[in-house]
């Protein structure tokens, strides 16, 4: 393992923070070379094993991450650990609504966990599914970045939030479920609603709310929990359908207290191109409802 140390730094013009880390650049690439499993059961080290939850093919085990950017001793302090899924190589669109509730589960635990050390700030969990969205391992997992600092963009939309709630007259939870009409529903029950994010910055982008305002996924009941699942797994034919990479996230600021929860659903149908990366302006070539209208589709032909 490599140890040289990650470092934060700020662009003094945008105000822009940065993570230099030098480690990553030895991550292994088992997406694009064939190796051998990383994340088969006989191949991590007992010393790693940070805790499992669930059984069989829906046990979840959560181990350090060999390459971090975050190190809790370091200058960029922070935790990072991996949530390996199941003991298969599987693609996740091919997942079972018991194991994305375990997966959802496994979250809950480590965020509870992670949310008593007094240095974290800002916890992330997500998944990156398929080469454009980031993944560097085929075996199914997903992630949890737990940080000593608040991202700067989030410091910006809490902001925002307030001055939208007396603009507007409703929280930023009501706001969106307001956002929610029919025509952009993929997914709903008495608990949960997913449904086509009208300010995508990606194609068929969706967001995924639970009715009751909560701020964090550890304010979650099982019933909900299942309700999310169930709303994940109803986007994932059209993923598979179209063989898309994509990503789902989910954070916690933990000294703000007028968050909601929500998981984000994002595809990566393209990539940003010059005009993206240099205004910050994106490009939605997918209006709304014909995302959901081609998502309903998706579920109906698997």
């Amino acid at each position: 393992m490599n140890n040289e140390e990650s470092h934060l730094i700020q662009d003094d013009i945008t105000g822009d923070w940065i993570i230099v880390a030098p480690g990553r650049r030895f991550r292994p690439d088992g997406m694009k070379k064939k190796r051998g499993n990383a994340f088969a059961p006989n191949a991590i080290e007992p010393e790693r094993i940070l805790a499992s939850y669930g059984r069989g093919e829906n046990r979840m085990t959560v181990v350090s991450n060999l390459f971090p950017i975050f190190r809790p001793d370091s200058k960029v302090s922070g935790r990072q650990e991996i949530v390996i899924e199941g003991a298969k190589i599987m693609p996740f669109w091919n997942a079972s609504v018991p194991r994305i509730s375990a997966l959802l589960d496994a979250f809950v635990e480590r965020f509870r966990v992670l949310r008593g050390d007094k240095s974290i700030r800002y916890i992330q969990g997500f998944k990156n599914e398929g080469l454009l969205a980031g993944a560097s391992q085929p075996h199914p997992h997903s992630q949890i970045f737990a940080i000593s600092f608040v991202p700067e963009r989030l410091r910006d939309e809490a902001v925002r939030r307030k001055k939208a709630l007396k603009r507007l007259g409703m929280t930023s939870h009501a706001h969106a479920l307001a956002e929610a009409t029919s025509s952009r529903v993929v997914f709903y029950d008495k608990a949960v609603v997913a449904f086509t994010n009208p300010t995508a910055r990606f194609a068929y982008e969706v967001r995924i709310m639970t009715r009751r305002r909560i701020d964090n996924i550890t304010q979650t009941t099982s019933a909900e929990r299942a309700s999310l699942s169930r709303a994940i797994h109803s986007l994932l034919p059209l993923m598979k359908l179209r063989k898309l990479s994509y990503n789902f996230f989910f954070h916690d600021v933990l000294d703000e207290r007028d968050e909601h929860f929500e998981i984000r659903f994002v595809p990566r149908a393209q990539l940003p191109g010059g005009f993206e990366l240099d205004a910050g302006v994106y490009v939605n070539p997918v209006p709304p409802e014909i995302a959901a209208e081609e998502y309903r589709k998706a579920k109906k032909y698997t």
